[in-house]
């Protein structure tokens, strides 16, 4: 699906371009103009995302625009999947709790992956780093 998406912002992108070049007033060419460098920005951020989570024994590496950001599997609380459902719609995505009530979410779209797929392995390489039986801040001592 990922791919489907990045390919039909290629396409959006030829198209306000040839819009730019066959319009006839300066006003549809600065549009078709600005129109295309902005839809070319978006694919270019999601080509360059396009691994955008990834993760091993030691913790897991999150990409955007701003660079690379590390998380240690200590600082997990909890890794979710949940399915909400709005407007009639139902979306899944990827919820991952940090320890300094930080939330990360990441949808099918950012992980090119099933969300509920992603957790589990996530939630396998959590649990095996030892992090995921640990109770969260504030909750210490409590039984």
């Amino acid at each position: 699906m990922r791919t489907a998406v990045l390919a039909g912002g290629v396409v959006a992108v030829l198209a306000c371009a040839a819009w730019a070049v066959l319009a006839r007033s300066g006003e549809d060419r600065v549009v078709a103009a600005a129109a295309a460098v902005l839809v070319a920005v978006a694919v270019g951020c999601g080509l360059a995302a396009r691994r955008r989570l990834t993760a091993d024994d030691d913790g897991f590496t999150l990409r955007g625009p701003g660079g690379a950001r590390r998380f240690e599997w200590r600082h997990v609380v909890a890794v979710q999947s949940p399915t909400r459902r709005r407007l009639g719609l139902s979306s899944t995505s990827v919820e991952i709790d940090l320890d300094d009530d930080g939330l990360i979410l990441l949808s099918r779209t950012e992980l090119g992956a099933d969300p509920g797929t992603v957790a589990a392995a996530l939630r396998r390489r959590w649990l095996a780093a030892g992090s995921g039986r640990r109770l969260p801040p504030g909750q210490q001592g409590r039984k």
